[in-house]
């Protein structure tokens, strides 16, 4: 198993509409890391998806933290309450560890969700923490994120 336990996610979702945020929240896990790019919104736009919405108000109302760390380039995104870390480098985690020490927050408490193996579940694993892939919000995407996704479908062929 070795190598594909740190690529696998805990739980595969088909999107963010599908994750219990309740049984999280219930379970002592109110720290939500989000990917931006083909996670919460489409690939390079600055806009949430409406459907998600209130996934991410659920999360705030039950004073829950969101993180959105995405590698792309910053963008001007506005959600009260919503940090954003552009050029998060993951599957690197050293500046997600910052902002997780910074604040105080132990990994037991977070939720990473992205729609990649290789940055978004690579990067949660080697945090420790929860990981759930969704799938991607559209095919339009970074030429390099094409390539990784022709390697993810092998990879979870081979280790699902």
């Amino acid at each position: 198993m070795g190598i594909f336990s740190m690529i696998l996610p805990r739980e595969f979702v088909e999107d963010l509409t599908n994750i219990d945020v309740e049984r999280f929240l219930k379970d002592g896990r109110d720290y939500f890391i989000f990917d931006f790019d083909n996670t919460l919104g489409l690939w390079r736009t600055s806009l949430v998806e409406k459907r998600f919405e209130s996934v991410l108000k659920k999360i705030l109302d039950a004073n829950g933290k969101i993180l959105i760390a995405s590698n792309g380039r910053p963008r001007q995104i506005s959600i009260h309450g919503v940090k954003i870390m552009w050029r998060a480098r993951k599957p690197l985690t050293y500046k997600i560890k910052k902002i997780l020490i910074s604040e105080g927050v132990d990994i037991k408490r977070v939720v990473m969700i992205g729609d990649q193996i290789f940055t978004d579940v690579l990067a949660g694993n080697l945090l420790g923490v929860y990981t759930i892939k969704v799938k991607p919000l559209s095919k339009e995407e970074f030429l390099g994120t094409k390539v990784l996704r022709f390697l993810e479908k092998i990879v979870l062929k081979i280790a699902r």
